[in-house]
């Protein structure tokens, strides 16, 4: 993947409209330093991100969803890395699963605010 398309996020600045994202666009999404990925780049087996022709790494939305995964766990439960990289590593079906759901969440949640807004 050497062009991947322009960074364009939804209204709610957390689900991306695009597959593929460079690491400046990822840490800024995560709001984490680039470094911050690399390391978990190096100690997470499930996070491989591609790289195009210049060497520059281009992640996907699973990797991403993995990495937001990693980040809640490690910096808002405290959860060590150690058992942090056992949690992240479910079988690429639970992953899928857990995502689709995690998105319908996000998608019904939406509703319910505009729900609640039109109501006031």
């Amino acid at each position: 993947m050497s062009n991947p398309e322009n960074t364009e996020l939804s209204s709610n600045n957390t689900t991306p409209t695009k597959k593929y994202f460079k690491i400046g666009e990822v840490s800024e999404m995560l709001n984490v330093n680039a470094s911050t990925l690399r390391f978990w780049e190096k100690n997470f087996p499930q996070i491989k991100p591609m790289k195009n022709k210049k060497g520059d790494r281009i992640y996907s939305l699973r990797d991403i969803e993995m990495l937001k995964e990693i980040q809640y766990l490690s910096h808002n439960k405290g959860v060590r890395l150690a058992h942090v990289s056992k949690k992240v590593g479910r079988s690429p079906l639970q992953q899928d699963a857990r995502t689709e759901l995690i998105e319908q969440l996000r998608n019904f949640k939406d509703k319910l605010l505009k729900l609640k807004d039109q109501l006031e």
